[in-house]
Formats: structure tokens, sequence, C-alpha cells
């Protein structure tokens, strides 16, 4: 399959904020745009983000202090099989699950921030909508290698993310993996002291740090191969174990084969809480869910265990230009895939206004939203 992204920047005050969102067939995210982030982040890091996180005192410096007496040996590999415990933490994984709910799986948004060319709209206004209150909501963030992540593009939602339901952040190290190594580890401390924020507010995060990486990696966003990824991720759940332990960390590849979502999956099955794949099919009909070219029942299949990793969707619609009827179709064979697949805990969608349109809620036929999850 050929996979596709659109990169759009957006100013907010001082803030330079870019919104990404990727998924299959959708129109390629070029090279030129990924250099515009990193000029525009080379250029004006100083106030791109207000307020920089600070890495000293407290738990950041312990386990910054913690990270530099070790190694990458400390990441030693362990088996990926679906027996593999998930990562340490006071409350049991999906706590926050509490809202909107259809077929034993709970449901969510990525509301639209406008930066795609539809109009904005909150999370509370798609909950009016479909009469209910989410069960998750997803964010972007870039985590822009060079300048230590304050968590700024998403404190700027942080009412509408404190009302209600699953956090899902979407934390992105563009440019590099600075501060996100062994041996360096001020990155990851920084991300897991803006999770910290959320999680001291009552709020359950799912981290989906590198989201897509296998594709963000193909066209430039993200950098380095699959080691540099690995690394990373390890880094950062670690540290957040020690800052934040209710973290819990989301591996959610773009849709590919099984080769290659285990090719990209955590060496250490320990830091992995649950995974996913973010999926536009570029069809408007004919739709299988589970044993289609996304090799969702595969992926759950293998890494998924009752007592052990779960599966979730953290970003999906369709990649086609379609009409409510076949949006709201694979909807439904989406959510009629809770018998094939038990350890399946929560589906988010992609409520944007932009390219062929992506919404569900807040559009023309909502009222068909509203009336299967009645």
């Amino acid at each position: 399959m050929h996979f596709t992204t659109l990169v759009t920047l957006v100013t907010l005050g001082a803030s330079s904020v870019s919104t990404v969102a990727a998924g299959c067939h959708r129109r390629h995210h070029s090279k030129a745009a990924s250099q515009a982030i990193a000029s525009a982040t080379a250029a004006s890091s100083g106030d791109s983000f207000v307020g920089a996180a600070q890495v000293s005192g407290g738990a950041g410096a312990a386990a910054t202090a913690s990270f530099a007496s070790a190694s990458a040996a400390a990441s030693a590999s362990s088996s990926s099989s679906s027996s593999s415990s998930s990562s340490s933490s006071k409350r049991s994984l999906g706590w926050g699950l509490q809202g909107l709910k259809k077929n034993n799986i709970y449901f969510g948004w990525l509301p639209d921030d406008g930066s795609g060319g539809g109009k904005a709209h909150t999370i509370q206004t798609i909950e009016d909508r479909v009469g209910h209150k989410t069960s998750t909501q997803g964010w972007y963030a870039q985590a822009q290698s060079g300048t230590l992540f304050d968590g700024s593009q998403l404190n700027y939602r942080k009412d509408q993310i404190l009302s209600g339901g699953v956090f899902q952040p979407a934390v992105m190290p563009t440019g590099g993996w600075w501060g996100l190594k062994y041996d360096d580890n001020q990155q990851a401390v920084a991300i897991c002291k803006v999770m910290k924020e959320y999680t001291d507010a009552g709020v359950e995060v799912w981290l989906r740090f590198a989201h897509e990486v296998n594709y963000y990696q193909s066209d430039g966003t993200y950098q380095g191969d699959v080691n540099d990824f690995k690394e990373g991720w390890d880094v950062v759940a670690k540290a957040c174990r020690e800052i934040a332990p209710e973290v819990k960390m989301f591996f959610t590849p773009n849709v590919a084969s099984l080769d290659e979502y285990d090719k990209y999956f955590p060496d250490d099955a320990s830091t992995v809480d649950l995974i996913g794949v973010d999926w536009y099919p570029k069809q408007s009909s004919g739709f299988d869910f589970q044993n289609g070219p996304g090799n969702m029942k595969k992926f759950h299949d293998k890494y998924t265990s009752a007592d052990g990793i779960k599966f979730a969707i953290g970003e999906i619609g369709l990649g086609v230009g379609a009409d409510i009827n076949a949006r709201i179709a694979w909807l439904k064979n989406i959510m009629d895939s809770h018998e094939g697949m038990p350890n399946m805990l929560a589906v988010s969608w992609f409520n944007y206004d932009k390219d062929h349109g992506y919404r569900i809620a807040v559009c023309d036929g909502d009222s068909e939203t509203k009336a299967y999850f009645a």
C-alpha cells in the first residue's frame, strides 16, 4: 500500500503549532514540508515553545540520574508474545473509559482543530451532536529536536482534555531523536512531566509516542530508522515509569503488513500497554476491518491477551470521498469486531473536515451517527 500525509502549520499567538494527521492513501507529505518545519523550528526555537519544561528537581532529576547510569543493555529484549506483562501503573488500564460505548467497545474522537481547512469544533460540540459523553479524545503535538517539550500544543486545549474521556496524545519526535537516548533522556523526561500534569488531574493517559512511525520515517517527518525508534520508545516508557507511572504506552503504527508491525514492535514488550493501527481505507464499500489489508485481527491475536496488552484504535476514518452512509458503514464494520477481537477496548474517530472530509459528527447527516449510538 501507498501511505500519505498532510502537514499543516498553524500559528497560535507566539507559538508555532504543527498539526499532523496521516493515513492510508492520502496526499503525500512532501520533503519540502518537512524542511519547512525544521527551518521554522531552527529559526524560532526561542519562542515556538513558550516556557519550555526544565529538567531539574523532583522526579525529573531522579529519572535523569537513573538514565545517566543506565546503558543500552538495560533494554535487553524480552519476548513479544501476547503473554507479556504490561507496564506497571497505580490503576488498571481503562479506568477512564466511562462514556460512549457500543458492542462493548468504547468510542471517542479526534476533534477538528481547524488546521486542515474545516471549521474547528470542540469535544463538547461533538458530544452535543451525538448525545453522549466521549470515552476518548486525541490531540497532536510535536516534540521538536533541540527544544524541550512543554506541552503547549496540548495545554491550549486543556479544558477540553480535562472534561472527560481517556486522553490519547500523539507526541511526535520531529527533527531527530535528541534527548530520547539512553545517554541523554532529557526530552523523554520533559514529555513525561507533561503527561504527569494530566494524570495528576485525574485523567487517564494513553501516550501514542511516535505514532505511525513506520510511515513517518519513510517521508522524513521522523528521522533515523527502526533502531532509533525502539531506543526512543524505551527511553520514554521507562522515564514515564519513574515520573508518571499511570501513563499507558500505546503503540500505533500506520496500516501495514504483520511483518512490518513486528519489525517496529518495541523490543521490551513490558513497555507496551496497548497496540493498535491507524487506518484510512481507500474504499467506500466491502469493508473488512478484522481480516482486510489492515491485518488488525492478526496483530491483535499475536500480541494481546486477557491479562496483558490490549488493542485499541488511536485514529481511523475513511480514506476516500464518500457520503455519510459509507462512513457509517465503515464505523459499523469496525464496531462489529467485538467478538473476533475480544481484547479490543476502544476506537477513536478522526473527525476532521479536510481533504475529502472524514466527519461523522458535526456534519450533515450526523443524525445517523446519533441513531447508531442511541
